[in-house]
């Protein structure tokens, strides 16, 4: 149990740093597009229009943290993602964490993330900024805990219309966390509320976190069922690590090991996807008190191959 808060109160707080890439990337002034392999029409009700009031606001702030280079102009100007009234548009393909190439190994995530966060990928800098805050170990990369960097790039993806980015940013001016003296509880909230508002899986994580950390169970199981009976939502697997900690564990529902374990399998076949790891390491535990070593040592590898430091010693270990 106080594992599990210990891991609520951090992805509450993964609220979080942009390493310099304003300083470091010299962008153009071409608008932000998807390779012609991603391009799809998109029917313009789909696309979320952040209330003007946390745009600005968002924007103000991000400029704050950013130091408001003049690279970040680029970005702050795109008509890509702001309308003529001055909110943030978010586009429907530019949400969650980018996808991982067959191409690429896991061990290598970052750098490929890097790389196309660098060229104005919100998807790319969302998913950096979470490796950044959660840290990582692999055979050929490591990249350290770095909160400030975390939040920087958050800030970035989410002035870019990233709905996930936007509750991740949400949680660090919450907590004030990355952020310095940019801290504000009140736009933090805002952030997190509107977010799980519209059912964006992240917005529903923060809150649900933030629920449970003041023993609400029931009301953050409701919210992560709900948000579960949306079949496009289920590719969050951080969403699919709390449903089914829930589930076994009896929190806000009766418990259900055998549909809370399948949940946690589903998670783990999002990988690398946040929740992922920690859904095989809570696999790797529940096969080993069963004494089905076999699996156990399955969902160990895999946890230790994402690079979750318990894993990773835990298979250094017992060999």
């Amino acid at each position: 149990m106080m594992f599990r808060l210990l891991l609520l109160l951090c992805h509450a707080m993964v609220t979080i740093g942009f390493i310099s890439i304003c300083s470091s990337v010299n962008y153009d002034h071409h608008h932000l597009t998807l390779s012609s392999d991603d391009d799809q029409a998109c029917d313009e009700d789909t696309i979320i229009t952040l209330p003007l009031d946390i745009s600005c606001d968002v924007r103000s702030t991000a400029r704050d943290l950013l130091g408001n280079p003049e690279s970040l102009g680029s970005i702050l100007m795109s008509c890509d993602h702001i309308n003529d009234n001055g909110s943030i548009l978010c586009h429907p393909d530019y949400q969650g964490e980018m996808p991982l190439p067959s191409s690429i190994p896991i061990s290598q995530r970052f750098s490929y993330f890097e790389q196309q966060a660098q060229k104005r990928d919100p998807r790319a800098q969302h998913s950096v900024g979470l490796l950044l805050w959660n840290g990582f170990t692999s055979s050929t990369e490591q990249t350290l805990i770095d909160p400030e960097a975390s939040a920087r790039w958050h800030a970035a993806a989410a002035l870019q219309g990233n709905l996930d980015a936007l509750a991740v940013f949400g949680g660090c001016l919450r907590t004030g966390k990355g952020v310095g003296k940019c801290k504000n509880i009140a736009l933090g909230l805002r952030c997190i509320e509107y977010s799980a508002s519209v059912g964006n899986p992240s917005g529903v994580n923060k809150k649900g976190a933030m629920m449970e950390s003041n023993d609400d169970y029931f009301g953050a199981m409701r919210l992560y069922r709900e948000c579960y009976e949306d079949e496009s939502k289920r590719t969050n697997a951080l969403l699919l690590f709390n449903l089914g900690y829930c589930l076994i564990h009896g929190e806000g529902i009766e418990n259900d090991v055998e549909e809370g374990e399948k949940i946690w399998r589903d998670a783990v076949a999002l990988a690398p996807e946040e929740g992922s790891e920690e859904a095989a390491w809570f696999l790797y535990q529940q096969y080993s008190e069963r004494g089905d070593m076999e699996k156990a040592r399955h969902y160990l590898d895999i946890a230790a191959d994402l690079g979750l430091e318990d894993a990773v010693m835990e298979r250094r270990d017992n060999g």
